[in-house]
C-alpha cells in the first residue's frame, strides 16, 4: 500500500514537532516580540520560561534590580510580579537587532496593566534583551520600567 501526499506531509509534520507547543519564541525576531507580548499579556508564565535563555535571565521590577537568575528562578519571580496585576494589553512598540556574536536584540513593549480591584490603568514599558540561541531568539534580560509622568 502506497501513502498519499497528505499522510507523508502529516508525518513529516508530526517528526518535525509542527503540532508540539513551542518551546521557544521564534527565528525571527518580531515574531518572537509579539509571542513575548503575548505570552506576557496573557501571564503565561510557563511559555514566557520556555523562551528564556538556558544561561539566565536578567531581571529587574522597576526600580528594583534582581541581577542574574535562572530560568526558573525567573519564572517565579515573574509568577510573583503578575500575580496581583490584571493585563489589558502588551503590544510591541519598537525592535532592533544590535548584532555580536552570539546575536542580540531587544523589544520594547508596551503594557497597560491596573492592579486586581482597581480601575485605573498603568502604562509601563517592559524591556526585553534577546539573544540568538540555537537557531531562535531567546529572553536574556527583562526590565519593566518605572512609570514616568508626562
Amino acid at each position: 500500500m502506497r501513502a498519499g501526499p497528505t499522510v507523508v506531509l502529516a508525518i513529516l509534520a508530526i517528526a518535525g514537532g509542527a503540532g508540539a507547543p513551542p518551546a521557544c519564541l521564534g527565528q525571527d525576531l518580531g515574531q518572537a516580540a509579539a509571542a513575548f507580548a503575548a505570552q506576557w499579556s496573557a501571564g503565561d508564565v510557563s511559555r514566557l520560561q520556555s523562551g528564556f535563555s538556558q544561561g539566565g535571565v536578567r531581571v529587574q521590577w522597576e526600580a528594583r534590580p534582581l541581577g542574574a537568575l535562572s530560568p526558573q528562578r525567573a519564572g517565579a519571580s515573574i509568577r510573583e510580579y503578575l500575580e496581583n496585576r490584571e493585563a489589558a494589553s502588551a503590544r510591541v512598540s519598537r525592535t532592533g537587532e544590535v548584532g555580536g556574536e552570539p546575536p542580540r536584540g531587544f523589544a520594547e513593549i508596551r503594557w497597560e496593566s491596573r492592579i486586581r480591584g482597581m480601575s485605573e490603568m498603568v502604562t509601563r514599558t517592559v524591556f526585553v534583551a534577546f539573544v540568538y540561541e540555537n537557531g531562535t531568539w531567546r529572553v536574556a534580560e527583562l526590565r519593566v520600567l518605572p512609570q514616568t509622568r508626562l
